[in-house]
Parts: C-alpha cells; sequence; structure tokens
C-alpha cells in the first residue's frame, strides 16, 4: 500500500489545505490592500499639496526675482545718478582746490623772492664789509710797514750819527792824546837837554880841564842823548799805539757804518717785501671779493630760478590734482521694458518679467484594484493521476525490492552483477524498472523524463 494512503498526504487532503490557504491569504491580502489605498490616498493628498505649495513658491520665487531685479535696476540707477553727482563734486572741488593752491603758489613765490632779496643783501653787505675791513687792514699793515721802515731808518741815521759822533770824539781824543804825548816828549827832550847842558856847564864850570873833564861832559852830554833818545822811542812808540787806535776806531766806523747800511737795507727790504706781499693779499683778496660778488650773483640768480621752477611745479601738481570732468554712464535698460512681452494683461497689479510655464493640473487619485478570491486561487491536483502515481510508486518499490532483496526473497540466486533472474531480468533490470516507475532513471540507463 503507498505511503501517502497510510499517512494521509493524498491529493484530495492537499487540495482542501489549498483552498484553506488561499482564503487565509486573500483576507490577508485585502487587509492590506486596504492599509495600502489609505497610505496611498495620504501620499496622493500629501503630494498634491506638496505640487500645490512647489507651485506657490515657485511664483514666489519668480516674483521675488523680478521685485529683486527692478529694485537692481532701481538701485542701479540710484548708484548712477548718486556716482555722477560725487563725481561732479569731486570734480568742482579738485577745481576749487586747484586755484586756491595757485593761489598759495604765488604768495609762496613772492615770500621766497623776498626772502632771497633779504638773503642778496645780507651776502653783499657781508661782502661789502669784508672789503672795507680787506681795505682798511692794507691801510694799516701798509701803513705800519712804512712806519716800521722809516723808525729803522731813523735808529740807522741816529746810528750813523752816532757813530760819526764818536769816531770824531774818539779822533779827536786820541789827536789830543798824541800832542800831549808829543809835547811831553818835547818838555822832556828838552829837559834832558837843558839837564845835559846844565850838567855839561857844571863841569865846565868847575874848571876842571884834561881829558876826563872832556870825557865827563860827553858822558853827561850822551846820557842826555840817550834820554832824549829814550823820549823819542816813547814818543814813537805812543805815535804808533795812537795810530794803531785811530785805525781801530776807523775800521770799527766801517763796521758800525756798515751795521748802519745793512739796516737800512733791511728796512727798505722788510719794507719791500712786506710790501709786496701785502700788495699780493690785496690783490687776492680783491680777487676774491670779485668772485665772492659773482657767486653771490650767480646763486641768486639760480635760486631765484629755482623759484621759479617750484612755482611752475607747484601750479602744474596742482593742475594735474584736477580731476577730469565726469560724464554719466549709460543707464541701465529696464526690465519691466525688456521683458514686457512676458506680461500678462490680466494681472494689472502686477508686471511679469519673467515666463509662466503652462500650469498642469494634478492627476484625480486612481484607487488600485482590490484582491478577489480568484486571485489567490491556485492549481489543483488530480485525485486520480495521484491514485495511480501512488500505484506506479508502489510498483517501484516492489520492482526495487525485487532486484535488491531477490535472493533473500526466495526468488532466485540475483547478484548486482547479473547473475540469476526473476521473469526473465536480472536484479540490475529490476532496479531500473523500480527507479523509472519512481520518475528516475530510465529503463535503458538514462533518466526519465
Amino acid at each position: 500500500m503507498p505511503l501517502g494512503w497510510i499517512t494521509g498526504d493524498t491529493a484530495g487532503a492537499r487540495n482542501r489545505e489549498a483552498v484553506r490557504q488561499e482564503g487565509k491569504a486573500w483576507r490577508k491580502a485585502k487587509e492590506e490592500w486596504r492599509i495600502y489605498e489609505d497610505q496611498r490616498q495620504d501620499q496622493y493628498d500629501y503630494e498634491k499639496k506638496a505640487y500645490e505649495r512647489n507651485l506657490q513658491q515657485a511664483e514666489e520665487r519668480t516674483r521675488f526675482e523680478e521685485k529683486g531685479l527692478i529694485q537692481s535696476y532701481q538701485y542701479g540707477e540710484n548708484v548712477r545718478r548718486f556716482e555722477y553727482d560725487m563725481a561732479n563734486r569731486a570734480y568742482y572741488k579738485s577745481v576749487s582746490q586747484a586755484a586756491r593752491q595757485k593761489e598759495f603758489n604765488e604768495m609762496a613765490f613772492d615770500v621766497a623772492n623776498y626772502e632771497q632779496d633779504l638773503k642778496l643783501k645780507d651776502d653783499l653787505l657781508g661782502v661789502i664789509f669784508d672789503e672795507a675791513e680787506t681795505i682798511l687792514e692794507y691801510k694799516s699793515r701798509s701803513t705800519g710797514l712804512k712806519m716800521n721802515q722809516m723808525n729803522a731808518l731813523n735808529q740807522a741815521d741816529f746810528k750813523d750819527a752816532s757813530n760819526k759822533a764818536k769816531m770824531t770824539f774818539d779822533v779827536g781824543s786820541l789827536a789830543i792824546e798824541r800832542n800831549q804825548k808829543r809835547s811831553a816828549s818835547k818838555i822832556e827832550a828838552q829837559k834832558a837837554i837843558v839837564e845835559g847842558m846844565k850838567a855839561a856847564g857844571a863841569l865846565r864850570a868847575r874848571g876842571t880841564a884834561g881829558r876826563s873833564s872832556a870825557k865827563s861832559v860827553l858822558g853827561v852830554l850822551a846820557e842826555s842823548g840817550a834820554m832824549q833818545a829814550g823820549i823819542a822811542n816813547a814818543l814813537m812808540y805812543a805815535e804808533q799805539s795812537i795810530d794803531l787806535e785811530v785805525a781801530q776806531l776807523k775800521d770799527m766806523f766801517i763796521l758800525d757804518q756798515t751795521m748802519v747800511l745793512a739796516a737800512k737795507d733791511k728796512a727798505n727790504n722788510d719794507q719791500f717785501f712786506g710790501q709786496s706781499g701785502l700788495d699780493a693779499g690785496y690783490d687776492i683778496d680783491k680777487l676774491q671779493i670779485s668772485a665772492t660778488r659773482q657767486s653771490i650773483k650767480q646763486r641768486d640768480d639760480v635760486v631765484r630760478r629755482n623759484i621759479e621752477l617750484a612755482r611752475e611745479q607747484a601750479d602744474l601738481n596742482a593742475e594735474a590734482a584736477i580731476l577730469l570732468k565726469p560724464s554719466q554712464l549709460p543707464s541701465a535698460p529696464d526690465p519691466r521694458e525688456v521683458y514686457a512681452e512676458y506680461d500678462n494683461p490680466e494681472t494689472e497689479d502686477y508686471v511679469e518679467l519673467f515666463y509662466r510655464p503652462e500650469k498642469v493640473e494634478f492627476p484625480e487619485f486612481t484607487p488600485s484594484r482590490e484582491p478577489t478570491r480568484d486571485d489567490f486561487r491556485g492549481p489543483r491536483e488530480n485525485v486520480v493521476m495521484d491514485n495511480i502515481t501512488q500505484g506506479i510508486s508502489a510498483a517501484s518499490m516492489i520492482a526495487g525490492g525485487i532486484g535488491a532483496f531477490g535472493g533473500s526473497l526466495g526468488i532466485g540466486s540475483m547478484t548486482s552483477t547479473g547473475a540469476g533472474n526473476f521473469l526473465g531480468m536480472g536484479a540490475k533490470t529490476w532496479t531500473n524498472v523500480g527507479a523509472w516507475l519512481g520518475g528516475g532513471q530510465s529503463v535503458f540507463g538514462g533518466y526519465a523524463s
């Protein structure tokens, strides 16, 4: 007997169970469908409101952008007019400042020239004072040199006169001394002669005669002559001494006169060279003063030229500071005129600038199909075929049992190698028949289709 008949797992039982499961699934599907439909309805309502809200927000954004565009245009126009007004104010202010700057430049020019006049006056006065001081110093030093020369010459003249007077005095003194010496010599000689004559006379007066008396007289005369010779020699030596002194005085006089002449030459040379130096210095000072005057004039010309150039540069800077006369920028196009073609004439209270797309109505809600009982009806098993299948399954079990247990069942000797048979078929064949009846391998070694 098949196992399904024993356990109750037959086609009819399975069909009845399928019907119960289909009913259960249908009822569950209906419940889920209701829930799903409620969710779809809620989703539809939400999406419809969102759609309408998006349309409204899109319109509001468009209007906001349009208002912003108009405001930007108006703001740009205000800025353009304001910038033009500010540029004009800046231009006229720069013109006014340039005029005031030129007036100030004129004042500064006059003040600078006045200061330069004072500076030129001071410099020229300084040169005049230097020139006067130079002249005074030259005259003073020249006069001093002349006075020194005159003093030196006077001193030399005094020295010359002193030398001559001293020479005359000394020579006169020596002449007097010479005369005194000569007079004394004459007196001594005369005295010696007289003494001799007296001695000779005394001898003669004694009256002695003879040679001894003559010798005595001769002796006295000889002594008197010797005394006269000594006096003459002394006079000669005195004369020579006086001559030497006179010669010495003449030599000293010549030396003094030479020194006097040297002093005069020195005074004249000092005055000459000093005057030459003063003249050269004075000439140099005059050249320096002349060069200073010329330099002052040249510097004055340069300074005045610089003052003039500075004024011209300041005037140029003032003119360069004048701004360009402004011109107003062209007006930007009015967006209300540019986008006039997009304006809807029906909206009189509002100007539309941007294109509005055509509004599409939100589609109506379409409910889904409600599940029916037939949607869950599945295929049914054939009870008759199930019985036949059950029978074939039993036959396959029997055939397989013959092949497997034929020897133990007393159906002859069967082996898996083909030895022994039942109804002309061996164990392997009966095994294949059982597998085929069970829907497995074909009798011919393949697989049942």
